[in-house]
């Protein structure tokens, strides 16, 4: 440790004696002595890297001072300079930086250090370290030693804030667990809150409530001392003696209900722990883990809300509300463009229509400021202004409007508001009153954002732009959470939108209805940006949602798909769009989003606060972004060929529906010898994939009944103790309300859930079907023996041939199941309706050309036969080699077998083979509505060839 200080002393030294602080001239050799303090030979040899070219947002490119991966990103500027101005050009760099994006920010102007950590904390440092205390201080750089270490923030607030909140809630939850009303519960945790936050920030004198929380050594104490204290807190004017002198008026809205509670000693001792930490550091926007560990599971799940992580908000807030302004703002080239925008923003209006606890709007309005005090610093370059005054008036909470059917929640959010105007004049240090607190009552609604209890669309408040996270809410719980009354209203009020549609969808939907067009006049309305379940860019979902969107207006910038910061384990889609599709306003390039990066780590409990799930975004500019979330050719529109007398050949396997009916081959070796004529073999598909040996069972007594079931004694009794039970359990819920499906379960107990009949019908003709896993990244077709019944996670597909499977298993198709596939978590998903039976197969392939995919499949059939016999991996196993460099067997069959699907379809090689497929199927489809002959999947009945090949 000792050598350690010693080597920063000297760096400090040195830095006095030859560094002046031009940023140009001394930045690299600054950098390469700071590593050699910290152990390493220099900077380079560290592996880090100067001037890496970042490209700009418009045209040409910067360069990032200096990149470490994945440890910093350092930027420097000159001495005496403001580094708070320059983290959004650091936080710009941070977001390009990938694969391996820096886990640090550094700000440094030669005489400071600022440590940023974007991953949890947006806008403000972690720590900041002075030069001249880096000796006795290098805990926040500790990630810097050639040993590295764990760093050590002071400033980290993400921590704070979540072990502040944990205290509030524990408070909360023993008022309830003891009998208090919970409404009056929570009134008190929130009147609380504010009275903690404010003895921190000097809204009341400092240690003011820490203080009175000592003399509150009885319940009745308790009730007088801090009941008054909120009685003062709603008295206007500021009490002018006694105990509460000095106490200024707070809000009527807030304070109106006094909130008076007889504390037990538990409960003091916790607010007292509360009271402890600075409350200055504990950030507001976060403030919705209070709200979401203060409900239940069953409350939570019902209502779909789930804590937004900052850096997700700034996600939609950046693109939807900040950018636009921002370009407006550093364009204007005279003094009254300047004031003409000071008028706009000031009256610019903000809607969140399923604001939770006020995340959302808390960072709009905290950038919305920010803004407009970049607006006072412009108009200075003009004229002799203080930047600080607000001579005009000022951006203001009540511009703020949010909706969400949860009291508690809008009670936060309006805490939530209240607060962040203060935390604005801190840290813009702009002359405006902190108090009384704004009174947004009439800004907030407790009520459903989209329908009345008349069953008639909910009226929303006027605004130029909507943001915000509607509920993630699945299609199939829409009705079993908000129950079936609801659940017709919803749909009578929302015809337009599928019954399939995710709840999220109406979101959608409605927003963009309520948006007025964008025009060049009115730039700054008609624009949204929500965050949708991953399911809005496909099927249904995107059929009521994005499909009408990108009607009417342009996909500005969109994730396509990440998994979510919060506690809720989904993965999400987060879509920015404009009213409008005229380029003048939205500009020609579009930023899409994707994941290039995950790996998937233990969670915490829930409860514990947000789940740590690492994934990197890289973003690539694009001419548009259409309704399936991508700059390809858009399929998502393609039509369900309905082939002249075909039937349905891909089907989804057997959902057993309880665990019991599959079994061990030791288990089934128990039974008699004439009972196991009903046990059959079962793939999973794991099996398969991985290598394992397939060792299960699965019980199948068909469509018989019950008196036939009964004859099978050993079997039937084994059903009758093992599954009868969780069967008659499951067709009720927890407060006794009958489960329609579960209830049709029990009334055929000894049967499968889904047996899919008409897949085994399908499968039982063959000697062999095709198989893959449903859910997968890239779907590796396989032969199965028809005696072994397929599990439900596979797609099963009833044809026997080598010409089919050279088809399925061909880059063609895959490109169309890539764009049309819906997805699972992160993993794409195949699906009979959207991906074949929307697949067009070749209409003219000649007897030549499908006996060469034919031979082409049975070689690709025979390399993979060779080389798994070789080693135990599977197939996933060997299937990973085509990702890494060199000669290989697979890909080499692989590509003959693409050559030869590409000239059965007849495919230009220079042109994009899903616009080409998308051609295709709408040629198919017209055929078919004039009643012409296509050609269906399979082999075509015109083939004429070897029968034998194709075996």
């Amino acid at each position: 440790m000792e050598n350690r200080k010693q080597s920063l002393e000297e760096f400090v030294t040195w830095c006095k004696r030859h560094i002046t602080g031009d940023e140009k001239g001394e930045a690299q050799i600054f950098l390469d002595h700071l590593f050699k303090a910290f152990g390493h030979e220099g900077l380079r040899e560290a592996g880090a890297t100067c001037e890496v070219r970042v490209k700009k947002e418009k045209k040409g490119t910067s360069f990032a001072d200096l990149v470490w991966k994945p440890k910093a990103l350092i930027e420097m500027k000159k001495r005496g300079e403001d580094l708070s101005k320059h983290y959004r050009q650091a936080f710009y760099y941070w977001t390009r930086l990938v694969p391996d994006r820096p886990n640090w920010v550094i700000l440094c102007n030669f005489d400071e250090f600022w440590v940023y950590d974007f991953n949890t904390q947006m806008d403000t440092p972690v720590d900041k370290v002075s030069l001249r205390e880096l000796p006795d201080r290098y805990g926040p750089l500790a990630f810097m030693f050639f040993k590295e270490d764990l760093p050590v923030f002071g400033n980290h607030q993400e921590k704070v804030t979540q072990n502040a909140a944990d205290k509030l809630v524990d408070i909360f939850r023993s008022l309830v667990e003891r009998g208090v009303d919970r409404e009056l519960a929570q009134r008190f945790s929130l009147q609380a809150l504010v009275a903690l936050f404010a003895e921190d920030i000097g809204l009341l004198t400092k240690y003011f409530f820490s203080r009175l929380l000592e003399d509150c050594t009885s319940s009745e104490k308790s009730y007088d001392l801090i009941g008054q204290l909120f009685t003062e807190m709603d008295t206007p004017g500021t009490t002018s003696g006694g105990r509460f002198k000095g106490v200024p008026y707070f809000n009527g809205g807030l304070f109106n209900k006094p909130a008076r509670i007889e504390l037990q000693d538990n409960e003091v001792g916790l607010l007292k722990e509360a009271a402890r930490f600075d409350w200055s550091k504990v950030r507001p926007e976060i403030f919705g883990s209070i709200f979401e560990h203060s409900m239940n599971s069953s409350e939570r799940r019902a209502s779909g809300s789930h804590y937004t992580t900052p850096v997700d908000i700034i996600k939609v807030v950046s693109p939807t509300i900040v950018e636009p302004w921002q370009e407006r703002i550093e364009s204007a080239k005279t003094l009254k463009g300047l004031e003409t925008l000071l008028m706009e923003i000031e009256g610019f209006k903000v809607l969140d229509p399923a604001c939770g606890s006020g995340n959302f709007l808390y960072i709009a309005y905290r950038e919305i400021k920010r803004l407009e005090a970049r607006i006072y610093e412009r108009m200075a370059e003009y004229r002799s202004i203080d930047p600080s005054q607000r001579p005009m008036g000022f951006v203001s909470t009540s511009s703020f409007f949010g909706i969400d059917r949860n009291e508690f929640a809008v009670e936060l959010a309006k805490v939530t508001m209240m607060l962040a105007h203060k935390l604005a004049i801190d840290e813009l240090h702009i002359n405006e009153q902190a108090l009384p607190l704004d009174n947004l009552n009439d800004n907030f609604t407790v009520c459903d954002a989209l329908i009345n209890k008349d069953g008639e669309r909910t009226k929303w408040p006027e605004a130029n732009v909507i943001i915000g996270n509607p509920p993630f809410i699945g299609a199939k719980r829409i009705k079993p959470e908000n129950g079936d009354h609801y659940s017709k209203l919803l749909r009578a009020a929302y015809p337009e939108i599928p019954g399939m549609a995710d709840y999220c969808v109406y979101w959608f939907k409605k927003a963009n209805d309520f948006l007025i067009e964008c025009t060049s006049k009115d730039w700054k309305s008609g624009r949204a940006g929500l965050v949708g379940t991953q399911n809005i860019r496909s099927n249904a979902s995107r059929k009521g949602g994005l499909d009408a969107i990108c009607k009417t207006g342009t996909i500005i910038d969109a994730v396509d798909n990440q998994p979510w910061s919060g506690e809720a384990n989904v993965n999400v889609s987060i879509v920015n769009w404009v009213k409008s599709k005229d380029t003048s306003i939205i500009g020609k390039k579009k930023k899409l989003w994707s994941i290039i990066k995950q790996e998937r780590k233990k969670t915490p409990k829930k409860g514990k606060g947000p789940a740590k799930k690492y994934y990197e975004l890289a973003v690539k500019e694009v001419s548009h972004i259409n309704a399936s979330l991508s700059d390809k050719t858009d399929v998502g529109n393609a039509h369900v060929l309905k082939h002249k007398d075909s039937i349905k050949q891909s089907f989804q396997g057997i959902t057993p529906g309880h665990e019991g009916f599959v079994l061990p081959k030791s288990e089934v070796e128990k039974f008699p010898k004439p009972e196991r004529g009903i046990f059959f073999p079962y793939l999973v598909g794991d099996e398969f994939l991985s290598g394992k040996s397939a060792d299960r069972y699965i019980l199948d007594l068909g469509q018989s009944n019950i008196l036939e079931a009964q004859k099978y004694k050993h079997a039937f009794s084994y059903i009758q103790d093992t599954i009868l039970p969780d069967r008659k359990e499951a067709a009720k819920d927890r407060n006794g309300n009958i489960r329609p499906h579960h209830k049709a379960f029990l009334k055929r107990w000894w049967q499968l859930s889904w047996r899919r009949e008409e897949m085994q019908n399908s499968i039982e003709k063959l000697p062999r079907y095709i198989a893959c896993s449903r859910v997968t990244t890239r779907p590796i077709f396989f032969f199965v023996n028809s005696k072994i019944k397929p599990g439900d996670a596979l797609q099963v597909f009833s044809f026997s041939d080598l010409y089919s499977f050279g088809i399925l298993q061909s880059s063609v198709h895959y490109s169309w199941f890539h764009a049309k596939c819906s997805n699972m978590k992160s993993d794409p998903r195949y699906t009979s309706q959207s991906i074949f039976e929307t697949f067009p197969w070749p209409q003219d392939a000649s007897t030549r050309q499908i006996g060469d995919v034919a031979e082409a499949a049975k070689n690709l059939c025979s390399i993979r036969d060779r080389y798994l016999s070789e080693n135990d991996s599977g197939l996933r196993g060997i299937y990973k080699t085509l990702d890494l460099p060199g000669v290989n067997p697979l890909k080499e069959a692989h590509e003959n077998l693409d050559s030869a699907v590409e000239k059965a379809y007849e495919f230009s090689t220079k042109k994009d083979i899903l616009s080409q497929l998308l051609e295709l199927n709408e040629e198919v489809y017209q055929r078919i509505e004039r009643g012409e002959e296509t050609t269906h999947p399979g082999i075509p009945t015109s083939y004429t060839g070897n029968k034998e090949l194709l075996k």
